[in-house]
């Protein structure tokens, strides 16, 4: 099929658009808004709309009478790259184009994938050609010689604000006449880059909830009456003015992130949530984000504490791993899933439903990344539902709640707003999750802290007739009379304000049963062994699968060999024998966990040695 048939395709394909009330306004506007711009110009543009309002069927639409050949849309990664394909794969009777009423599909758009196995000839067959970035990195790439530089006359690019990187603007180089739409939730990136291209449409998060497209969102805030800490030997206590003004410190924010009394109020007040959530009669989970697989783990514990089922999820675990811990996730197995970077950007699981931040987050972008798990709807059908109502949950210590803040104002039309925060810290994304360990021993210890509430803050801060009038508005544009529901705007006014309200919410202290603390310390301390190797292997400079210490210790590598010695270590601190960690009590658990310090001191000093002694 050459490149004049696509195009015939896509001009002629009596395609049901405008005022199609299976279609939701941010795709109809947005279509059209980006239609009109291509009538006029070719300068590469954006649409910015939240996770949930129909991005991915909006790409579908662009190119009907916009696209004169072949379309590329590219994605990120895997998981995004998947969900395009499924949505408009027009071999499922269920597919976007049939499902919303636009055509009935009967002899397009065809789809290909590049992916393993996949050749020219079936790009040459498809209108659409669908591809995560990967599939465009290296310099001799295959692809890149396999495509003339025309063979795409639109690009469509999902999760945008990835756009300014240097592998996509290679790409964007090498099909140089081909138009550009970047769809994405935050137009900027964790390093302060602004997507690039003009701003075609907007579609604003408040409106989202508004309308019912997206669900509905409150922050809450644990906020201590007084923490005490040690740091550098010196023990100290601040009431909740000395910690606000503290935040602001690095080191300060990092130590509440570290702590165990801190981590565990933040988990008893999502927990709360999880329960209230839960009180209303549907399946819901919770995500949380760590800064480490280790405080991931830790993290985990205090989670398992209260009987909850919980998966770890990071980068380092197999694929058959993340598979599993995926597979019990949907299935609604698993009760809290706390995860290291991966849960990002695509990921949809509608009964995700409390967010739990455990981190400081440097800037916004990666911090609205990872709001967007919970805003999906849970019960699309009924988009008012209290059920649809889903909750953040952090510590004030983290200074995590001025990224709440700017999420707040993200609806300014102001471009200054952008500006304005870009000005401050910047975060590489990812930082923090696993860089290379040297010490176990945290700078900064909280011994206490004392929560009687938590404060609540909600999104929708200032509701106006306009949002009344466009919710009744889009209810009376799907054919239905909202006061036949017995709808009224006074009453949708009134429970809107409610919501918005700020306020303080009675802290949760749940009883912890003796034998699931002690399961989950003895869960914990197996990671801990884990981490105790890295940090030796780290301060060795030796690499985990390497096998420099075969010849000292038996074992088939390093990691192997430093794992074993670590567990004998913790044994020996427990005064256990190889075999007895199971008859173990809380006490000697938490003893042999304080021990990592310097049971990787220890080891480092014995494994040197080891080194040194075997040198010829």
């Amino acid at each position: 099929m050459d490149s004049s048939e696509v195009a015939r395709f896509f001009s002629s394909t009596m395609v049901s658009i405008w005022e199609n009330p299976s279609l939701r306004e941010p795709q109809m506007e947005g279509y059209w808004a980006t239609r009109e711009h291509f009538e006029v110009s070719d300068e590469p543009g954006y649409v910015q709309m939240p996770v949930g309002c129909g991005k991915t069927g909006l790409m579908g639409l662009v190119p009907f009478g916009v696209a004169k050949g072949r379309v590329l849309m590219i994605a990120p990664n895997l998981t995004i790259r998947e969900n395009i394909r499924r949505e408009l794969n027009v071999s499922d009777p269920n597919c976007f184009y049939t499902k919303r009423g636009v055509f009935v599909p009967t002899d397009g758009p065809y789809l290909s994938e590049l992916k393993t196995g996949a050749n020219i000839h079936d790009c040459d067959a498809a209108h659409i050609v669908v591809a995560n970035i990967q599939q465009f990195v290296g310099s001799r790439n295959r692809w890149y010689e396999a495509f003339p530089t025309d063979y795409f006359d639109m690009i469509l690019v999902d999760e945008g604000h990835h756009n300014v990187a240097e592998t996509w603007t290679r790409l964007f180089a090498y099909f140089e006449k081909a138009k550009v739409v970047s769809f994405t939730a935050t137009p900027m990136r964790a390093d302060g880059q602004v997507v690039s291209g003009k701003r075609l449409y907007r579609f604003g998060y408040a409106r989202s909830m508004i309308m019912g497209f997206i669900s509905q969102i409150d922050a809450l805030f644990v906020k201590p009456t007084e923490l005490t800490f040690t740091v550098e030997g010196e023990t100290k206590r601040l009431d909740i003015d000395e910690i606000m003004r503290m935040r602001e410190r690095d080191w300060f924010s990092r130590g509440v992130a570290a702590s165990e009394e801190c981590n565990r109020s933040i988990v008893n007040a999502s927990v709360q949530q999880l329960h209230h959530v839960r009180s209303l009669g549907s399946p819901r989970q919770l995500i949380a984000v760590a800064c480490s697989i280790r405080h991931a783990t830790q993290v985990a514990a205090l989670y398992k504490e209260l009987g909850l089922r919980v998966e770890v999820l990071h980068s380092q675990l197999t694929t058959e791993e993340r598979d599993r811990i995926e597979a019990s996730l949907r299935s609604g197995l698993t009760d809290v899933v706390v995860q290291v970077s991966i849960l990002g950007e695509g990921y949809d699981l509608p009964s995700l439903s409390v967010a739990a931040v455990f981190r400081p987050y440097r800037s916004l972008s990666p911090y609205v990344q990872f709001v967007g798990r919970i805003l999906r709807l849970a019960q699309p059908d009924t988009p008012y539902s209290p059920a649809n109502h889903v909750y953040l949950v952090s510590h004030v210590g983290l200074n995590d709640e001025r990224w709440w803040k700017d999420f707040t104002n993200f609806d300014k039309e102001d471009q200054e707003f952008f500006q304005e925060y870009l000005q401050g810290e910047l975060e590489i994304e990812g930082e923090g999750d696993e860089s290379p360990r040297l010490t176990l021993r945290p700078f900064m210890r909280v011994l206490n802290e004392v929560v009687q509430s938590y404060q609540r803050q909600g999104y929708l801060k200032k509701i106006d007739d306009v949002m009344i009038r466009d919710l009744f508005d889009t209810i009376r544009g799907k054919g239905f009379e909202p006061t036949e529901f017995g709808l009224t705007e006074e009453m949708v006014r009134t429970r809107l304000s409610a919501a918005a309200s700020e306020g303080s919410v009675s802290a949760f202290n749940p009883v912890i049963q003796p034998q699931e603390r002690r399961e989950a310390l003895k869960g914990r301390l197996q990671q801990e062994a884990r981490s105790i190797a890295d940090t030796v292997l780290n301060r060795l400079g030796l690499p985990h699968r390497g096998r420099e210490l075969c010849s000292c210790f038996s074992g088939s590598f390093n990691a192997e060999i430093v794992i074993r010695l670590a567990n004998a270590a913790q044994n020996e601190i427990m005064g256990l024998d190889s075999g007895q960690r199971g008859s173990a009590d809380v006490d000697q658990l938490k003893h042999a966990l304080d021990a990592s310090p310097d049971i990787a001191d220890k080891l480092t000093s014995i494994v040197r040695g080891k080194l040194e002694d075997a040198a010829p």
